[in-house]
């Protein structure tokens, strides 16, 4: 298959699983597989930006399409959208290859009728037909469209953080993020030296912690198959650091996949880490067995601890949430997102910190973490925990760190002494 369709083809794919139901990163994974260097980046481009921009992108589409943009197919729809994001927002590929090639995959996905729809259509967009007017920045309506974020949420983070500093989330949302890989079995110093050799450029992360990479994918770096590095983001990184774990001490990881503070914490303490989903426990592993093959996996529900009363030091409660704090990282998850899935999630975290409370030892701490930025699931979680269980205190302020401010993911923490 031709460079060119070959990408198209790969970012279809991607967008087509992520319809059904799949996790992005998975998806574009089996998508790109086989593809070189330069057609995985323009299929990741392609889908990540559709995903990025898919509010505009269909009120452009839906003023060129004779008919119902409802009705029409929905893997048409995302190859208009895919030749509509090309030619708007990227310019290495000349207009006319860019629409010959989004047209050649309709031929093969859908047949010659639906691939003349795509040419005429395209071929309207690179004339600038449609092009949606300019929309109001200045309330929450209109920040929604301009950054393609639900109504809903936009409603929910103005209320909550004010429209300046939603806006800023928002465009901090689709930008995409730097790709940050933090030390393990080797000293920062020495992995940012080894890819200096490697003529692969490291830069500061915007909070200070591990390494920004460019140009590399993680299997290629140096040190890999040692496990001097994992990939892990900044936030998630400040974290492992707010927990303040000893040297020495036990930690239990409740919810363990993908392992990457699992990993971190196995350098100063033993880690037992647990998992519900059988579907992740081949990526926790892969990761532990890479650079943290001391740590203990268990496949277990967190909510009844294969633990006994007082067994651990430190309890670590990185809990399933609405991941608001990720959306940059994972453009699929705005449209994942429902606000009943908010109130679900902090039932589930309710529970989580119910049954960790018990195994932590009396002066012992119990960690509690997100990757959300809604307060159900952050300090008002706490708040209702410190509640329930007064044998705890809060230890020191709760860590909240907002996108824009740390240009980084979202995250929240709370660290919780027991007393008695």
């Amino acid at each position: 298959m031709a460079s060119g369709i070959a990408s198209r083809a790969a970012a279809l794919e991607t967008l087509q699983k992520v319809r059904s139901g799949e996790r992005f990163d998975s998806a574009h994974a089996a998508a790109v597989a086989g593809l070189d260097d330069a057609d995985r980046r323009l299929a990741h481009e392609m889908a990540a930006g559709v995903l990025r921009t898919r509010t505009r992108l269909d009120r452009q589409l839906r003023s060129l399409v004779s008919g119902s943009w409802e009705k029409t197919a929905p893997d048409l729809q995302e190859l208009l959208r895919i030749g509509a994001y090309q030619l708007t927002r990227l310019d290495r590929v000349p207009q006319y290859a860019a629409v010959q090639a989004t047209v050649e995959v309709a031929k093969k996905v859908a047949g010659h009728r639906a691939a003349g729809l795509v040419n005429a259509v395209l071929r309207r967009v690179a004339q600038g037909e449609g092009e949606p007017g300019p929309v109001s920045a200045g309330n929450a309506a209109g920040l929604a469209e301009l950054h393609s974020h639900p109504q809903w949420l936009v409603d929910r983070w103005v209320s909550g953080f004010g429209l300046d500093r939603t806006r800023a989330l928002l465009e901090h949302n689709n930008r995409k993020p730097p790709f940050v890989i933090q030390p393990v079995g080797w000293s920062q110093e020495k992995l940012r030296l080894s890819l200096a050799e490697c003529g692969i450029t490291a830069k500061p992360t915007p909070l200070g912690i591990g390494l920004a990479v460019e140009g590399a994918r993680a299997e290629d770096l140096p040190g890999y198959d040692q496990g001097s590095f994992l990939v892990q983001g900044p936030a998630q990184a400040r974290v492992v650091q707010f927990a303040e774990v000893a040297s020495g001490a036990v930690v239990w990881d409740a919810c363990a996949a993908p392992g990457g503070k699992a990993a971190i914490l196995s350098v100063v303490a033993r880690v037992v880490a647990t998992e519900l989903k059988r579907d992740r426990i081949p990526r926790l592993r892969e990761t532990l067995d890479r650079v943290a093959p001391q740590v203990t996996v268990v496949v277990a529900d967190a909510v009844t601890p294969p633990l006994g009363d007082q067994a651990v030091d430190v309890a670590l409660v990185d809990a399933p949430c609405s991941a608001t704090g990720t959306l940059a990282r994972h453009p699929d998850g705005r449209w994942r997102l429902a606000e009943r899935g908010i109130k679900r999630m902090a039932q589930l975290q309710l529970r989580l910190l119910d049954a960790a409370a018990t195994v932590v030892k009396v002066g012992g701490i119990l960690v509690y973490a997100t990757c959300s930025l809604e307060p159900e699931e952050n300090q008002e979680q706490v708040n209702s925990f410190l509640e329930r269980h007064p044998n705890y205190q809060r230890e020191c302020d709760d860590l909240f760190l907002f996108p824009p401010d740390t240009g980084a993911d979202g995250a929240f923490a709370a660290r919780l002494r027991r007393l008695r």
